[in-house]
């Protein structure tokens, strides 16, 4: 009998406790949250690379493989902004997610220049590795005459360390500037914070490793119309300096009884299952009638590439299973800080491990958590979709 999504069994590491939790360094002194991981067996390709990750954190023995936690923080307050700015961290830890080393010092930090895109923070990186370098791709929120405005933008390494921004992903849109401005009910638990109407807002992008056609694909959130609208979409690019052609959405929120308002969005860089496969953990969003209270869960779907018409993108949609992760324990349903959303779960990074599926989470947007799942067992619950299923 194929399990229900409340039958996955899930199993958090630490003792539900975090990985990682804020502290009195000014920069993650309000939460620490949404992490991208790189997981590094000690291969040929990853030797060199382990050895450099130790010797920073002076701790050249530490460990044969390294999973490296990049993640995003913010202060407790930051004093001039429209918001408290986001910063990206670096930890490293063994594969048991026994804590090796955390840098004191951010990775990427916000530009101080106000018309630059990230001028309010560096949100949500996700990793992919593509040859010899890493490109993070992350959300630059930025202001434009004090109103909020996100633009999807990447920065590329070769050891994790040292990190190059390459400033925004040149995207180009077809009818979406047209169909409806940003829903700034999306704010309503947020106080006084309202989105530039006049950009497309574009969150949660992902981008897949690169394929054997030498096509590269994204996975984005143009966050364009009313909430429930808001679809994950797939664009490609001959070269990841673009220029990117968005091909449009692949898939939207399943309604939740008991929430007005439901959502959806990539998470972690998809796991690849071979032959043009893929396993993408991604987040459910979802709001009720009151507009403050807050759901974001985890699902799962396989994307397979062989499906793709670019007339037809949603094709790629091979098998989902929505809410298969949802918030129980203090740290991801209550909200303990200003800048805490309680009821959370939400990923930006994930591995297979020994059969597990190894998610990296923030948990009431305060705390990075980490789970596993059966890869098996998440695959056998998965609910095939077909290729001409509507949205």
């Amino acid at each position: 009998m194929t399990p229900r999504a409340s039958e996955i069994r899930i199993t958090r590491h630490n003792g539900g406790a975090p990985l990682i939790a804020p502290n009195e360094n000014g920069w993650e002194s309000g939460v620490t949250f949404n992490a991208a991981v790189a997981h590094l067996p000690r291969t040929s390709q990853n030797g060199a690379i382990i050895e450099r990750l130790l010797d920073a954190a002076g701790r050249p023995e530490a460990a044969q493989d390294l999973v490296a936690v990049l993640y995003r923080a913010r202060p407790r307050s930051d004093p001039g902004y429209l918001m408290t700015r986001s910063y990206v961290g670096l930890a490293l830890f063994n594969t048991s997610l026994e804590l090796i080393h955390r840098f004191p010092r951010p990775l990427l930090s916000p530009e101080a220049g106000k018309t630059d895109p990230d001028y309010l923070g560096v949100e949500d990186p996700r990793i992919t590795r593509i040859g010899d370098r890493f490109v993070m791709v992350y959300c630059g929120c930025g202001e434009d005459r004090g109103t909020w405005r996100a633009t999807l933008c990447t920065a590329e390494s070769p050891d994790l360390l040292q990190w190059n921004k390459t400033g925004p992903i040149d995207l180009s849109y077809t009818g979406l500037a047209e169909s409806g401005a940003f829903d700034q009910s999306y704010f309503d638990n947020l106080g006084s914070i309202r989105a530039d109407n006049g950009h497309v807002n574009n969150k949660d992008g992902v981008l897949f490793p690169l394929q054997p056609d030498g096509w590269h694909y994204l996975l984005h959130r143009p966050m364009v119309g009313d909430i429930s609208t808001w679809a994950i979409h797939l664009a490609r690019s001959r070269s990841l300096a673009g220029p990117w052609q968005d091909l449009g959405p692949i898939m939207r929120a399943a309604p939740n009884p008991g929430w007005a308002d439901a959502w959806i969005g990539a998470g972690a860089v998809p796991l690849d299952l071979g032959g043009g496969r893929y396993l993408e953990i991604y987040h459910s969003g979802h709001r009720a009638a009151d507009g403050s209270s807050r759901l974001y869960t985890l699902g799962a779907a396989v994307f397979n590439l062989n499906r793709l018409d670019p007339a037809n993108p949603r094709a790629i949609v091979e098998s989902r299973l929505d809410n298969f992760m949802v918030p129980q324990t203090p740290l991801e349903i209550d909200g303990p800080f200003p800048d805490s959303v309680g009821n959370v779960v939400f990923t930006c990074g994930a591995y297979e491990r020994n059969g597990e599926i190894v998610i990296l989470y923030g948990g009431g947007d305060t705390f990075i958590l980490a789970a596993s799942v059966g890869k098996a067992q998440l695959l056998e619950a998965m609910q095939p979709v077909s290729a001409a299923a509507p949205l």
